[in-house]
């Protein structure tokens, strides 16, 4: 019979340590939070929204290393901490987000008032529709998102007159808003611009009468996302983002898998802004 030597036992055990899988640490919520900070802007985009997602995952254990940092230097950190504190919902949130409103980058701004919007405290209604008053066509922009994740009903008069803001950005979320608030107010606006010129928002004014009605209408997003102008898959694909609900991201999902190669490019990367499973594209025919 063969006899081990201690050496050889010591390399024997090696090998099989290395031969087979190996637990991942567990990642903490400073192991994500340090993803934003890797340089003024950040990694890409898909690196920071997988650390959001992680942080989401992690819930009420990453709020408090979230809020100690929501004042932190680089705005990139600030910017995804506030996101992420939205995207759990944690109510302690909220100070920091209002607070935020006022921060001097739009991105941070933008990010507090989904984050408002996503952990619902009506009292942020007043702020947001602070927010929506502003010139700042960003300032618009987010504080639309954060009221129609409110579904404030305060905010439909407010929200109306960006229907026919000069930014096609600013009128798809105001569509979009209508379409979440859900009030009948809003319905004869929209319908008086359903043929707005650009199709992203023809495509949101459309989902949203279908919403107030109570049956969302994705057909005009799905038709958008085969198009051959990528201004128009990407806006689309962001709009469905900003709905997030099961049905947009199932179009999402399917355009990922098999539409046009912008669809293919943009649908991913806002199912991982959403934290939603990406759908592999079918293997090639031989």
């Amino acid at each position: 019979m063969r006899r081990w030597c201690p050496v050889m036992v010591v390399a024997a055990m090696a090998c099989l340590l290395l031969s087979v899988p190996t637990f991942a640490q567990e990642k903490t919520a400073w192991d994500y939070i340090a993803v934003f900070a890797q340089g003024e802007r950040g990694p890409e985009m898909e690196a920071q929204f997988a650390a959001i997602h992680g942080l989401v995952e992690l819930g009420d254990a990453a709020v408090g290393p979230l809020l100690s940092v929501v004042k932190h230097q680089n705005k990139n950190v600030r910017s995804n901490v506030i996101t992420a504190l939205g995207r759990i919902g944690a109510e302690e949130g909220v100070e920091a987000s209002t607070a935020a409103l006022a921060d001097p980058e739009a991105d941070v701004r933008g990010a507090a008032a989904e984050a408002l919007g996503r952990i619902g405290d009506p009292n942020s209604v007043q702020p947001l529709l602070a927010q929506l008053a502003k010139e700042d066509e960003m300032d618009q922009r987010g504080a639309l998102v954060g009221l129609g994740w409110l579904k404030a009903q305060a905010a439909v008069e407010p929200i109306i007159p960006k229907l026919s803001s000069e930014n096609w950005e600013v009128r798809w979320r105001a569509a979009l808003a209508l379409g979440q608030i859900g009030s009948t107010l809003g319905a004869a606006p929209l319908t008086a611009v359903a043929e707005d010129e650009n199709p992203v928002v023809a495509a949101a004014v459309a989902w949203a009468l279908g919403a107030i009605a109570g049956e969302p209408n994705f057909a005009p997003f799905t038709s958008n996302l085969s198009s051959e102008d990528a201004g128009t898959v990407w806006g689309s694909a962001w709009a469905l983002g900003v709905i997030g609900s099961p049905a947009a991201v199932e179009v999402l999902s399917q355009a990922a898998g098999g539409g046009g190669e912008t669809a293919k490019q943009a649908c991913p990367v806002v199912l991982l802004w959403l934290g939603a499973p990406v759908m592999e594209a079918p293997a090639a025919e031989q």
